[in-house]
């Protein structure tokens, strides 16, 4: 899962049911307009009776049953986003004006315009999309639901009418309101009062002078262009504890009691609430560490020191990273980061973000645990606003450390799952890697997913005995790293479904940085290594039998003979070869070879011939499977 922003796109973030559903059954017969406006028709007359129960059975998904009902549930106006309270205002779909288009002979699109309507304060006009196959002459199913606009509009409406139907008391705390006053009487001395921090019943306030944009500011890359801006921080006296020179100021606490860690350039440091530069902005990285002498190893070029516990610095020392790593504050047990953040609730100075702000202590950045500015549900806030990209929990869990055969490395593994107000799943799952390069003293980190379902994000995750987690060296900058993640393929075998194993990472030493090499495989190696039988011993699970209701979980500790043949067959598809056998194109339809030209809006032509564009090891893992499937007796072994 790729790093957030600071606030996704309220369309990505409140969207119960934004992802396309995965679809797995093959389409039977050619979608007509009338006829799927008819369906729509008796659809919406089953979602104005609010028969829940009914409106169920047009939809044909397989996944996510708990977010279908959740949606069921908004459009049948009884509940709201949350399931647990009773919505503000009616929601109506009008199907009279409704576009209908034949996306291709298998698949109609339906874009619905969707009313708001609340009796003092008007309406609202929004989108609901679904695409819809044809199950039978007169029949048809819902396949497909993209909800983004009209949920992001729905939580727009309804924060909107709580804004106007509620006084400033019934929503802000005293002291927040006491905070919102002050910051209009600094904005006669600093451009912008930005955040507000309370402390043991003080306010201090995050100043800036210059042009402030929080997006382009927390989250810069290298080709966006930030105004010049300088942050300071004043106490509940207004006198100036940091002055406004720096680029980021961490939340006060964050990383040690009483002081408050901040940025300039790529330079850190420290500032006591007195006021005092306590460790001189002059290093890259400042790890905290658990130690009966020192608080933290400083680092600056390649030289090392320790921050003593009197706040003195020492004269260099030799270190290396795998000396210090396990020692590193919050690395080696599970954390909680909402209750780390919400010790110093800090808020914006806005009556529309009602998130509480954390700024990320700088190591928890650098190793790739936290991004620089994560939004938690405020306790200040007496009303429970839906709010985009907040976050109601955020946990990190260290899961294993990791040597390599030659010892040249050490890799640790850390869950990471957080938890959003209103998301459009339950929770949202990464792995976290770190690794220590002894050889060179440098450390690594990256992002490992483990939801690799086409099309979905987020919500699921493995775990049990097929949730493993390895690293291997390959070379000096090859590595491979194996990660349990949620899988979904169908085999060829119509009753077997593969859902979750060790997925392949091929990670690249590039600059001084890891790059994950690309690959569209579930079993990646076969696209980066020539195989051998260790690549056969791993667990995968399986879904077995013909219904899907009725399918039983099955765990294997190997290879199948299944696996195998949508292992050879997979090479080929991420070719977007075109197979004679119309199960072999219809399981690997949804691989990025194949999909609908934008252009035309009709399935893109596969190739009658790939042999041109399989690499070496492609060809020697084709034989080699081949080989190992010579024994089983079917007609299934290769391309067709």
């Amino acid at each position: 899962m790729k790093r957030k922003p600071l606030l996704i796109g309220i369309g990505l973030i409140v969207v119960l049911v934004a992802v396309f559903f995965i679809v797995r059954g093959r389409f039977q017969s050619g979608p007509e307009k009338n006829g799927v406006l008819q369906f729509l028709l008796a659809f919406n007359e089953k979602v104005k009776a609010g028969r829940s129960d009914s409106v169920n059975t047009c939809f044909e998904i397989k996944q996510k049953s708990a977010v279908l009902n959740r949606l069921i549930s908004v459009l049948t106006n009884k509940t709201g986003l949350k399931g647990d309270e009773s919505p503000l205002f009616r929601l109506s779909l009008n199907i009279d004006s409704a576009t209908i288009r034949i996306v291709n002979k298998e698949i109609a699109q339906a874009d619905i315009p969707v009313t708001y309507t609340h009796d003092t304060l008007g309406l609202r006009r929004t989108i609901l999309k679904f695409r819809i196959r044809k199950i039978s002459n007169k029949g048809y199913k819902i396949v497909q639901v993209d909800a983004n606009k009209m949920m992001s509009d729905y939580l727009a409406f309804t924060n909107f009418i709580k804004s106007k139907t509620l006084t400033d008391k019934d929503i802000y705390s005293e002291a927040t309101l006491k905070a919102f006053e002050t910051a209009k009487t600094l904005k006669r001395k600093y451009d912008t009062v930005v955040w507000f921090a309370h402390l043991a019943e003080n306010n201090y306030y995050y100043v800036v002078n210059g042009k402030w944009d929080q997006d382009l500011v927390v989250f810069r890359r290298k080709d966006t262009v930030v105004g010049p801006y300088k942050m300071g921080l004043l106490g509940p006296d207004l006198k100036e504890i940091i002055p406004p020179q720096f680029d980021m100021i961490h939340t006060i606490n964050a990383t040690f009691p009483s002081l408050i860690e901040v940025e300039k350039g790529d330079k850190r440091g420290f500032y006591d609430l007195n006021g005092k530069n306590v460790v001189p902005v002059i290093y890259e990285q400042i790890f905290p560490i658990n130690d009966d002498v020192n608080l933290a190893v400083l680092k600056t070029g390649d030289e090392f020191f320790y921050l003593k516990k009197d706040l003195t610095t020492s004269d260099k020392v030799d270190l290396k990273f795998s000396d210090f790593l396990p020692k590193i504050k919050d690395m080696a047990g599970p954390v909680n980061l909402y209750s780390k953040a919400l010790t110093v609730v800090t808020e914006y100075n806005s009556r529309e973000r009602n998130g509480a702000i954390y700024i990320a202590p700088s190591y928890l950045v650098d190793l790739n645990l936290v991004a620089i500015a994560e939004d938690f549900k405020n306790p200040l806030r007496k009303v429970d606003f839906d709010v985009a990209g907040v976050n109601e929990d955020y946990n990190i869990g260290f899961l294993r450390e990791v040597k390599d055969d030659n010892n040249w490395l050490t890799a640790s593994f850390y869950s990471v799952r957080d938890y959003y107000l209103g998301g459009r799943t339950s929770f949202y799952d990464k792995r976290d890697l770190v690794i220590i390069d002894k050889k060179k003293n440098r450390v690594f980190t990256t992002d490992i997913g483990t939801n690799y379902v086409r099309e979905e994000d987020g919500g699921d995750s493995l775990d049990g005995i097929c949730d493993v987690n390895n690293i291997k060296v390959l070379n000096d900058s090859l590595y491979e790293v194996k990660a349990g993640a949620v899988l979904w393929a169908d085999l060829y075998d119509s009753t077997k479904t593969l859902t979750g194993g060790p997925y392949y990472h091929y990670l690249s030493v590039r600059n001084n940085k890891l790059v994950e090499l690309p690959n569209h495989r579930y079993f990646g190696f076969t696209k980066y290594v020539k195989m051998d039988d260790s690549y056969l011993n791993n667990c995968y699970r399986l879904l077995i039998g013909k219904v899907y209701k009725n399918s039983k979980p099955t765990t294997v500790d190997h290879i199948t003979p299944d696996l195998l043949r949508y292992m050879k067959n997979e090479i080929y598809a991420d070719y977007g070869y075109q197979f004679k056998d119309k199960r072999w194109q219809q399981i690997f339809e949804d691989m990025p070879a194949y999909g609908y030209d934008a252009d035309t809006q009709k399935p893109k032509e596969g190739n009658v011939s790939v042999d041109d564009s399989l690499t070496d090891i492609d060809k020697y893992n084709i034989n080699w499977i081949a080989q190992k499937l010579k024994g089983v007796k079917t007609n299934t072994l290769a391309k067709k």
